[in-house]
């Protein structure tokens, strides 16, 4: 199956994805998991871990600029994701997963 984006800059989209996946990689503890679907009329793209999760104090505002992380690092990745993932008309949002680690889920309006 075969996914593209209209509204969507390919190489912008890459790097906005690894950006993601390379928080994840850096908090994961043994695997991360890549899920590309079809839900409805969107297509969804969801990066998740099995590290400690996102503290629930940053979990709103991991997304802005030069927020303190858990290890005490800023940072400009994920915000340059979601603005990245905004330009292209899609919504980013992350939770912490019931089973441990972190879930980013970037989706978008599939094409028509």
């Amino acid at each position: 199956m075969h996914f593209s984006l209209p509204n969507g800059d390919r190489d912008k989209l890459l790097q906005a994805l690894i950006n993601v996946v390379g928080n994840s990689v850096k908090y994961a503890k043994n695997q991360i998991q890549i899920k590309v679907s079809l839900i409805r009329n969107d297509i969804e793209i969801s990066v998740m871990d099995d590290g400690d999760g996102i503290p629930e104090t940053l979990l709103p505002h991991v997304f802005h600029r030069f927020v303190r992380g858990k290890d005490g690092e800023t940072g400009l990745g994920l915000a340059i994701s979601r603005a990245i993932v905004e330009r292209c008309g899609g919504v980013i949002t992350a939770q912490n997963l019931d089973t441990g680690g972190a879930s980013v889920m970037m989706r978008f309006p599939a094409p028509a």
